[in-house]
């Protein structure tokens, strides 16, 4: 299994989501597609955590993208409406990220979520749901679950197409994720925090 692509995508959705203009956030949570992943609470002992959610946005980024003529971010701009990411490493068994893990699974199942990928080695698993509406994609869960290392939920909200979504993450490397993400750091109040011990 590859954890590194898992964390290419978490990296590019975080990095998308600076991107996009603001959307309805006060309507975000009857929004189809969107996951409620805020009752999952990050154990403080979490040698490393990711815990994105933000509301300020960069509209100067995207008209550099549009300057420098980037089709493909361009494109992949204009589909995302939000983006929340949990993540954190596990010492260990860790109940909270069963407990969220079995919940999510059940709310999937519950609003007529697509199971779209599901890779399982050992232990470890993977698995991208999507939800429709109609013919259109309107939601992306990710969760993926390396026991004594790492537990990831990534919900994507918008007009998506996976195609073009796909294509831009094989264009970056997780370097220069990072380093795009640097650069906002401190812009119009966004700050980038990644906790590690």
């Amino acid at each position: 299994m590859n954890i590194q692509l898992i964390k290419r995508i978490t990296a590019l959705a975080t990095l998308l989501l600076l991107l996009t203009a603001p959307t309805f956030a006060a309507d975000l949570k009857d929004t189809p597609g969107y996951v409620d992943l805020e009752w999952i609470r990050i154990p403080a002992s979490a040698a490393e955590i990711q815990d994105i959610d933000l509301g300020a946005v960069l509209l100067g980024i995207a008209a550099d993208a549009e300057d420098n003529r980037d089709e493909a971010l361009l494109q992949a701009l204009g589909m995302i409406k939000s983006i929340r990411v949990k993540s954190w490493t596990m010492d260990g068994d860790d109940p909270v990220a069963s407990e969220a893990m079995d919940k999510v699974a059940r709310t999937l199942e519950k609003d007529d979520w697509k199971r779209l990928i599901y890779i399982k080695d050992d232990e470890e698993t993977v698995t991208v749901s999507t939800r429709y509406e109609g013919k259109d994609m309107v939601g992306l869960m990710l969760v993926t679950y390396e026991p004594d290392d790492t537990v990831a939920f990534v919900n994507v909200v918008g007009d998506l197409d996976l195609g073009t979504l796909f294509t831009l993450v094989r264009q970056f490397d997780d370097d220069s994720i990072a380093d795009m993400l640097e650069e906002l750091d401190g812009v119009q109040g966004i700050e980038i925090d990644k906790h590690e011990d």
